[in-house]
C-alpha cells in the first residue's frame, strides 16, 4: 500500500476544559502523561483483504436501582431519555436482589386463612379483608418488640409491649382495612434502646386467602424501560427468586425501606419443593402479570394488569445466584422449570431464553453439561447462553494501574475462544452474548472509598471498545456494555453505594461518561449487516500501547477503530486519512458527545485512553 508521506504534524491537544464534574469525584492530577515514543505508530490496512465478518452488536445493560425508580430518583426522567438516545439493541434488563421490593414480586409466602404482617419501627402494617368483602374479624397475634416467625408461627419475644393485641383489636377489629405503625408512641417502649418490630396476624369474615404480591417497584421502572426502547430487541432478566421458595433455618428479614440494600437476600441453598413447580410458577405469573394482563395465583384469585407487553428474550437467573450454591445439574433442572412455568401461565411458546449467565471463570463443564440438549426436559430450547466480563484495578485513583485493564480482557478471549468450541460442538445454533462486560474497581461500595479522577471514564470506555473488538472477532452476538447507572453513597438520597466504577451516566445529573459516549459511537457506527473486518497491521508489535482494526461496509465506506491503551499521549501514523473525518472520546471531550475533526494529516495524536473512529475518506482505495 503506497504511504502518503507527511510533513506537517497534527497534535490534538486536551482542551482548557471547565467540564463540570461529578460531585463525588475528584480533579484529575494536572502531571502530564508521558509521550510513548518519537516516532508515531504506524497503521497499515489492507482495504481488500478480508479478515472476517462483523457480527458483534455493542449494547449495554439497565440494572435497577432506586435512582431509575419514579418513587425515588430525581433524575429518572434524564436517565430515561438518555437510554432512549442509545437507540440500543438486545439491551439487558436487569432485575436483582440488593434491592429486594425492587426485585421480587412476592416477598412473602402465601398464608392460607392468616393475614400477616412484619415491619420495623417508623413503618406500618397494612392489613386487608377487601378481597372477600368481609372485615377484620380476629387478631391472632400482635407484638410491638423482639417477637419473630412466619405466619402461622409467630412467637413472642423477651420484649413485648403487653398491650399490642388490644391496641390493634380497637384500631382494626370489625374494619374492612386498617393501618398499624410500628412506633412506641401508640404501643409505649417496652425495652428502651433495643431495636423493636411490629408483628401480626390477622382472620377475615367471610375467610379470605392471603398472597402477598405487590408490583408497585416493579411495574414503574420495567414501563419506564420498556417505553425507553420501543421498537428494539430486549433481554429482560428478573434474576431474583423469591428467598422463601428455599429451605431456611431462620426466615430472612429484608429491609422495610426500598432504598436500602440486603446483599444477603439469596438465602437458601435447597427448594422447599423439589419438584421446582412452585419455582416455575412464581415466574409463569410474574411473566403473565406483564405479559398476558394479569395471573391466577396460588388460590384461584385473578390479579389484573392489564399490561401486554412483549419483549423478545427472557434471560433465567443471573450468575446462579451465587449464594444459592446452585449445581449445574440443579441449575439446568430449574431453568427447565421456569421455561415450563411460563409456558404454563401464559401460554406462550414463542419466547426465547437466554441461560446461565455465569460470572466465574473457567467453567467450563457448566457448558459442556448445559449445552448437552439431552441434560434438558424435552422441548426446552437453547436459544442463547450468557456470561460475563469484568476488569479489576489494583487502584482508584492512578490511571497507570489502569492500563492492565486490557491485558485481563486478553485472557478473557482465551476462555471465550474455550467457551465457543464447546458451543459449536454441542449446541451451533445458540447464541451467545456476554452481556456484562465492564471494570470494578476496588472498594467500590464502600462510602469511604477514594474518589476516582476523570480519566478513569476514558479507560473504563476504552476497555469497553477494545472488549467489543476483541469479541467480534469471536464471532459472538451480543458484547454488552455494563450497566447504565450506579452510585457511590449519596446522603441525601439516603442511598448506600452502587458500583460507581461501573455506571455509564454521571448520577448527579443523568449525563453521559465516556462509557456512554463510546457505546453510543459504537451503535451508531457499526452496521452488522453490511460491514465486515479487513487485515489490520500496526508496527505496535507488542501491542501495549494500541489497538486499531479496519472496516469496509458493501457500499465502500471504510473505518477505523482506533484505542490509545496507555495513560500516555501516542502518537499514529494512519495512511490516506487526510480529508476524512474522526469522531474521538478522551478526557476533553468530558461528558459530553465525541469531537469532530476533519484530518488535514496523517499522523493523530492520542491523549490518554483516548477511542478515536476515524471515518475514511471516499476515494479509490490505496
Amino acid at each position: 500500500m503506497k504511504i502518503v508521506q507527511c510533513v506537517l504534524i497534527i497534535i490534538l491537544c486536551h482542551l482548557a476544559c471547565n467540564i463540570a464534574h461529578l460531585s463525588s469525584i475528584s480533579e484529575t492530577d494536572k502531571k502530564h502523561p508521558d509521550q510513548v515514543d518519537e516516532d508515531p505508530i504506524l497503521i497499515e490496512i489492507s482495504w481488500t483483504i478480508h479478515d472476517y465478518v462483523l457480527h458483534t452488536i455493542p449494547t449495554l445493560q439497565v440494572v435497577t436501582n432506586p435512582l431509575l425508580s419514579r418513587q425515588f430518583s430525581p433524575i429518572y426522567k434524564e436517565i430515561f431519555a438518555n437510554l432512549k438516545k442509545l437507540n440500543a439493541e438486545y439491551i439487558r434488563y436487569a432485575v436483582w436482589y440488593p434491592y429486594p421490593k425492587l426485585a421480587v414480586a412476592e416477598l412473602d409466602p402465601p398464608s392460607d386463612l392468616f393475614q400477616c404482617g412484619n415491619v420495623g419501627e417508623n413503618f406500618s402494617i397494612n392489613l386487608s379483608c377487601k378481597q372477600s368483602s368481609g372485615v377484620i374479624s380476629k387478631v391472632d397475634f400482635a407484638s410491638y418488640g423482639t417477637s419473630s416467625g412466619t405466619c402461622g408461627q409467630m412467637q413472642q419475644g423477651v420484649c413485648h409491649a403487653a398491650n399490642s393485641s388490644e391496641i390493634v383489636q380497637r384500631v382494626c377489629i370489625g374494619q374492612q382495612q386498617c393501618s398499624i405503625p410500628a412506633i412506641s408512641d401508640l404501643f409505649g417502649d417496652p425495652c428502651k434502646g433495643t431495636v423493636k418490630r411490629l408483628l401480626i396476624q390477622i382472620q377475615c369474615d367471610p375467610p379470605q386467602n392471603n398472597t402477598y404480591y405487590n408490583f408497585t417497584y416493579l411495574d414503574t421502572m420495567l414501563e419506564d424501560f420498556l417505553d425507553a426502547t420501543d421498537g428494539h430487541s430486549r433481554i429482560i432478566s428478573f434474576s431474583t427468586q423469591p428467598n422463601w421458595l428455599f429451605k431456611q433455618a431462620t426466615p430472612h428479614i429484608y429491609p422495610d425501606n426500598a432504598t436500602f440494600t440486603d446483599w444477603g437476600y439469596p438465602v437458601g441453598t435447597q427448594l422447599v419443593d423439589e419438584t421446582m413447580q412452585e419455582l416455575g410458577d412464581y415466574y409463569g405469573r410474574l411473566f403473565a402479570w406483564y405479559t398476558r394482563g394479569g395471573f391466577i395465583d396460588e388460590y384461584g384469585r385473578k390479579h389484573i394488569s392489564n399490561y401486554q407487553y412483549n419483549w423478545d428474550y427472557t434471560e433465567i437467573f443471573n450468575e446462579i445466584e451465587g449464594e444459592h450454591s446452585m449445581t449445574i445439574e440443579y441449575y439446568t433442572r430449574a431453568y427447565d422449570a421456569v421455561i415450563q412455568g411460563i409456558r404454563r401461565h401464559t401460554n406462550n411458546y414463542d419466547m426465547k431464553y437466554v441461560g446461565m449467565s455465569l460470572g466465574g471463570h473457567n467453567e467450563f463443564s457448566w457448558y459442556r453439561y448445559f449445552l448437552n440438549h439431552s441434560n434438558h426436559a424435552p422441548n426446552i430450547p437453547l436459544d442463547m447462553i450468557s456470561y460475563h466480563f469484568y476488569a479489576f484495578g489494583n487502584s482508584r485513583t492512578d490511571p497507570k494501574d489502569w492500563e492492565s485493564f486490557f491485558g485481563q480482557l486478553d485472557i478473557f478471549i482465551f476462555e471465550v475462544e474455550q467457551i465457543e468450541e464447546i458451543r459449536k460442538n454441542l449446541s451451533p445454533q445458540t447464541r451467545t452474548t456476554i452481556d456484562e462486560v465492564g471494570v470494578i474497581l476496588p472498594d467500590d461500595n464502600i462510602p469511604e472509598a477514594p474518589q476516582f479522577p476523570m480519566i478513569y471514564w476514558n479507560a473504563a470506555a476504552a476497555l469497553y471498545a477494545y472488549a467489543w473488538a476483541r469479541i467480534s472477532r469471536q464471532g459472538i452476538d451480543v458484547a454488552t456494555h455494563s450497566q447504565l447507572v450506579g452510585f457511590p453513597e449519596l446522603p441525601d438520597l439516603q442511598l448506600q453505594p452502587q458500583f460507581p466504577s461501573v455506571a455509564l451516566l454521571n448520577w448527579t445529573t443523568g449525563e453521559g461518561t465516556a462509557k456512554y459516549w463510546i457505546t453510543k459511537l459504537l451503535i451508531d457506527t457499526v452496521d452488522i449487516d453490511n460491514d465486515e473486518a479487513v487485515v489490520t497491521q500496526t508496527t505496535d508489535t507488542s501491542g501495549k500501547n494500541i489497538f486499531s482494526q479496519g472496516f469496509i461496509s458493501k457500499n465502500g465506506h471504510r473505518w477505523v477503530l482506533i484505542i490509545n491503551k496507555r495513560y500516555a499521549n501516542v502518537d499514529v501514523f494512519l495512511p490516506g486519512c487526510t480529508g476524512g473525518r474522526m469522531q474521538i472520546v478522551n478526557e476533553a471531550s468530558g461528558f459530553g458527545p465525541p469531537t469532530e475533526i476533519i484530518l488535514t494529516l496523517s499522523r493523530i495524536t492520542l491523549s490518554p485512553f483516548a477511542v478515536a473512529i476515524v471515518h475514511m475518506p471516499s476515494s479509490e482505495m490505496e
